[in-house]
Order: C-alpha cells, then structure tokens, then sequence
C-alpha cells in the first residue's frame, strides 16, 4: 500500500514539474525561439552583450520580457541568466525572453 502511493505520489509530481516547466506567458512565442543561450557578460556602455562566448550587438530599441512582464528593463539581463532571443543582421539582437532555470529548449528540425 505505501508503495503504491509513493508511487502515485512520484508520478504525480513528475506530471507537475514537467507543466510547470513549460508554462510561459501568452507574450513569449509559441513555436520557440530563435536562439537560446546563458548570458556570459552585459556591456551596456558599449551596446554589447555575450551570450553563449558569442558577442551581439544590442539593438537601440531593444524590446526585453520577462515572466512577468511584457515590456522590461534591460537591467534584468544579468550575468548567468538564461535567455531567449531575436536577431536581425545576424548579430543585433532586438528582443530577448527572460527564461526561467528549468528552461528546455525544442531541438530545431
């Protein structure tokens, strides 16, 4: 009988975690984002930010959304956090996605 319920009770957690994982708000896109990566270092005096030890340029016009926030500050993209984000001209980045640490991103076709 414990077993049993440890059981249900492991199984039901696992079923939890995976949909609380995946839950973004309706503003983050859908079918996933261009390109994903964990922030190595912010160099907002010079426009720049690195991603993944690949430099970009930040665009002037910047859009940044968090979990709870459809239009943030850039401030909030620190270090060490994960993020999802646009590119035009290959490294200008003009929007990025806070996402939270338990993040999986979708393997591209």
């Amino acid at each position: 009988m414990k077993k049993t319920l440890l059981l249900s009770l492991v199984i039901a957690y696992a079923f939890a975690s995976t949909a609380i994982a995946v839950t973004l708000p309706g503003y983050y896109p859908a079918e996933g984002f261009q390109r994903t990566g964990k922030v190595d270092a912010v160099y907002a005096d010079e426009g720049r930010i690195v991603i993944g030890d690949i430099s970009y340029q930040i665009s002037d016009s910047v859009i940044v959304r968090s979990l709870s926030s459809k239009n943030d500050s850039l401030l909030r993209v620190r270090k060490g956090r994960l993020v999802g984000f646009r590119t035009s001209g290959g490294r200008v980045i003009e929007e990025v996605w806070l996402l939270p640490s338990n993040y999986k991103s979708r393997a591209r076709r």
